[in-house]
Parts: structure tokens; sequence; C-alpha cells
């Protein structure tokens, strides 16, 4: 792409991201320090760059047009790696010569954290993690949004690009139901996917994503709960299931800080049990792939202790 044909700027990414969160133009042009007056001359800018219309005027409120959202989906990620940049150069100036983004999901343990922070700190203290939470943290790896995704799977061995990206395997799982100790369900021997058939059903996704309950659990025997709750906080997940609101089902490395105070029960899904597999999946260069297998060590040697 010729760069010098490019017609908008930060500014104009800035003003339709911010006119796009906004209640009224007011609020926009306050937000952005302007006035309204100026923010419709910037408007208006871009629209005569564009030779289209972005925003329809209703009262004091701008309707973004289609061609605004095309506009708005790529200046939300432009501005989102500027701001990623500007920070490495940050950090790169005091001292960090790597950032390493490592992309988890919400359903992740986070008990190995202190370890690993502790190894990078005093072994790797050229390299800062950064941990974000990710949706589908596979897919943030392959757009570029992280370097490393933590991922679980139905499968031990992964199918990827040899040529691209690299995987290690951390650890055998197992999804289970998570119940109050008080539910009529909690001493049972295993639960089937018609057991959630007449229960409340929380989540911190409704979401259906891959290689987890809906598609492991509920969609083969095509039956979903009563009701589903989402809620996005794990903890909070918990704190639900302790008073017998719902039930859940979460990884049992997970749950298992939580099952030693005794006010939930895990239970398993099916007679067999329904087993994941957790991994890291990274890049395949050399920046990259050296301090994951040693992040993926680490993870490892806490998975067996």
């Amino acid at each position: 792409m010729d760069i010098s044909k490019i017609q908008l700027n930060i500014n104009h990414l800035k003003m339709i991201c911010t006119i796009a969160k906004s209640e009224t133009v007011k609020e926009a042009a306050e937000s952005l320090f302007i006035t309204q007056p100026a923010l419709s001359n910037r408007i208006r800018e871009a629209e005569r760059r564009l030779d289209t219309v972005l925003f329809v005027r209703r009262g004091r409120k701008l309707i973004i047009s289609n061609a605004g959202k095309r506009l708005l989906h790529s200046a939300q990620k432009i501005l989102d790696e500027l701001g990623r940049a500007e920070y490495d150069i940050a950090r790169l100036s005091d001292g960090i010569e790597q950032v390493l983004r490592l992309g988890l999901p919400q359903y992740a343990s986070f008990k190995w954290l202190p370890a690993v922070t502790r190894y990078f700190a005093s072994d790797l203290p050229h390299i800062e993690l950064e941990i974000t939470a990710a949706s589908q943290p596979l897919n943030a790896l392959f757009n570029g949004d992280v370097d490393i995704a933590m991922i679980s799977s139905a499968q031990k061995s992964l199918s990827l690009d040899d040529n691209l990206y690299e995987s290690s395997f951390l650890l055998q799982d197992e999804l289970m139901a998570c119940l109050s100790q008080d539910h009529e369900k909690a001493n049972r021997q295993y639960l089937l996917a018609e057991d959630f058939s007449d229960e409340t059903y929380i989540t911190n996704s409704i979401i259906p994503e891959k290689d987890r309950e809906y598609e492991l659990f509920f969609q083969p025997e095509n039956i979903l709960p009563r009701k589903v709750l989402q809620v996005g906080f794990n903890e909070a997940i918990i704190e639900l299931v302790k008073v017998n609101y719902g039930i859940t089902i979460m990884s049992k490395h997970l749950m298992s800080p939580y099952l030693e105070s005794g006010a939930i029960m895990a239970v398993p899904l099916g007679e067999k049990g329904l087993n994941i597999y957790w991994h890291l999946v990274y890049l395949k260069q050399s920046k990259i792939a050296r301090p994951a297998k040693q992040l993926s060590a680490i993870l490892q040697q806490y998975a067996r202790g």
C-alpha cells in the first residue's frame, strides 16, 4: 500500500472511536478536549477526505453509518497497536529489552503466577512478561495481539502450522461440575448432560468455545441448562455456587483451591470423566520461542509439584 495516499490521521481515528462510545456530541467533544464546533469540523473534514458519510445526526446523538463502522473497526485496531508500541518503547528505555505478551482464557488458573513472576524477575530480568485476558487466546495469537497463548484442548497433541507456530504440552486436566455441598446432586458419582437441564448454569462466557463444555458435553446430547447466567469472574462464580444459586463447570486445576474449604464439591462429567489438556502455543521466532520454552518448563514443573 502507498502510505502517501492515506487520507486520515490519528486525530480522525480518535474522533470516530470516541464518538462511537459517547452518548452525545457534547460528551464526545469533552472527551477529546475540543469544542463541539471543532468536532463537527473534524467530522466534515474526514467525510470530505473519504468522500462518504460517517455519521448521521439524530438530535444530540450521532449515529454511525456502515462506512463509519468499517472505519471504526480499523481505527480501534490501529490505536490499540499504537498504544502497545508506545508502551513497549517506554519499557525499552527503562532497560527492558523485550515485552512478552501471554494471553490466557478467563477460565485459566493463576496459581502458578507467583512462581513464574519470580523466575522472570531473577533469571530473565531483561524480559517483561505481560499477562492479558483473551476470550480466544489462539485467535489473539494468530492476530498478533499476543506472543504466547495458553489454551486448553480436547487433544493432547495440537495440529498447527509448523512453519509459524510451536507448542508445548503442560498438563492433563479435567472438566468437572462444581456444586454447593448442599446441592441435591453434589454426592452423585457423576453427572450427565441431562442433569443440567433443570439447573441455572453459571459461566464466564455465553459464547460457545472450542473444546470446552458446550462442544464436548452439552452439544453431543443436544441438551442445554434451563437458565444460563453469565458472570465474568471465576471467584464470583464460585461465590454464587457456594450459596447454591446455580452450578458451573470448571477445570479441576482451577477449582482445587476452592475445594479445600469444603464449601463446594467437584463431580465428574459422565461415567468416564472429561479430560482436557493445557498447552502453550507461541510464534516460531527465537526471541519468543526461547523464553516460551523456559516458561513451559516452569509450568510443567509447577504442575508436577
